[in-house]
């Protein structure tokens, strides 16, 4: 969202009409589901996407009319192939589209940038968009708990009643890091592409060369630390992430230890079988219980086939995507490809 924002920004610097095109509902299969946005200019598509195929396209023509217009919209689109109506599209689902028009006349500059210093670093936030008028607002985690539709159950993104308007809502949630214990070449390929997901990414090595902020222009923070005492200089939640890729057996061991004393969401361990047997009879020989090992993700990410570092980082990424998505309920249902 932070390049969307920023792209936003510039548009209303610019003094440029925009349209802001985004899914709030959908049903059946469908492309893609809430939280979709898409950017659109006199010219056309900026950036983003609604999910490609005839629904983007037919979204990117209403949108530029829309900026021609100065004006918002919300409608529904049938993905279907029946005859004489819907968009032609094999998906056969539906979705409802919110064309938010803007040129900065309601103060929503002010909002974007609020959101983007939230996500910038990476706290916690929600934003509204009126649905059928005009304004944007964002709270930020702890001025949306104080109200009554936070005690409301109903997921990440939601059309809500606030002060008499109606909202489309949706929460950006930045609670879990991700503690990559090794500063190694796949950790080198993996913090980008997880910066990329909006995951705030802290590297520890024992090594000073391999925590060096220029290899990790993305992260969070670069810590030099001494794996067997880890338990004095860090304090790991239940959200957060731990990926263990460090040089060695050893080290590797002290990690896990570690980590297996914390209670975090999620422990994966980079490494072939023969190395993840040889740990884990190591912790065993510690007193950790099969029930604890069990729980650790060894060998680290989702089965793809993947051998270089570079492809590697991307099934970690995978994996760590589809942890979040059971966590938060984020994504459910969406169709999985972007084009129909």
């Amino acid at each position: 969202m932070d390049e969307l924002y920023r792209k936003l920004l510039a548009q209303l610097e610019e003094g440029q009409d925009t349209v802001l095109a985004f899914i709030t509902e959908g049903d059946g299969s469908i492309p893609r589901t809430t939280g979709a946005y898409m950017l659109v200019g006199r010219e056309g598509r900026i950036f983003g996407t609604i999910g490609g195929g005839n629904l983007e396209y037919q979204a990117v023509l209403h949108a530029q009319e829309l900026v021609q217009e100065k004006k918002s919209e919300y409608r529904e689109y049938d993905l279907g192939t029946g005859e004489g109506k819907g968009l032609g599209m094999v998906c056969g689902g539906r979705v409802k589209v919110c064309f938010y028009f803007m040129n900065g006349a309601h103060g929503e500059a002010e909002s974007l940038a609020q959101a983007l210093a939230a996500q910038e670093q990476y706290r916690s936030y929600w934003i509204f968009f009126a649905l059928g008028g005009t304004g944007i607002r964002v709270l930020e985690k702890e001025a949306w708990e104080m109200l009554p539709a936070a005690q409301e159950k109903a997921g990440h993104c939601r059309i809500l009643e606030l002060d008499g308007k109606t909202y489309y809502a949706e929460e950006f949630c930045y609670d879990g890091k991700v503690y990559l214990f090794g500063g190694g070449h796949l950790a080198q390929e993996l913090v980008p592409v997880l910066h990329h997901l909006d995951f705030c990414c802290i590297v520890l090595d024992d090594r000073e060369e391999y925590v060096d902020k220029a290899l990790f222009p993305d992260a969070g923070q670069t810590m030099l630390v001494d794996f067997t005492k880890l338990d004095e200089i860090l304090s790991i939640r239940k959200n957060d992430y731990l990926v263990i890729v460090t040089r060695g057996h050893r080290c590797d061991a002290d990690a896990e230890a570690f980590a297996l004393r914390t209670g975090a969401s999620y422990i994966g361990v980079v490494g072939s079988r023969r190395k993840t047997k040889y740990v884990r009879e190591k912790l065993e020989a510690q007193g950790f219980t099969g029930e604890q090992l069990d729980s650790v993700y060894a060998p680290i990410g989702i089965e793809i086939g993947s051998e270089t570092p570079a492809e590697i980082a991307i099934s970690i990424a995978a994996q760590l995507i589809q942890i979040r998505s059971a966590k938060t309920g984020k994504r459910k249902g969406a169709h999985p490809a972007l084009h129909t």
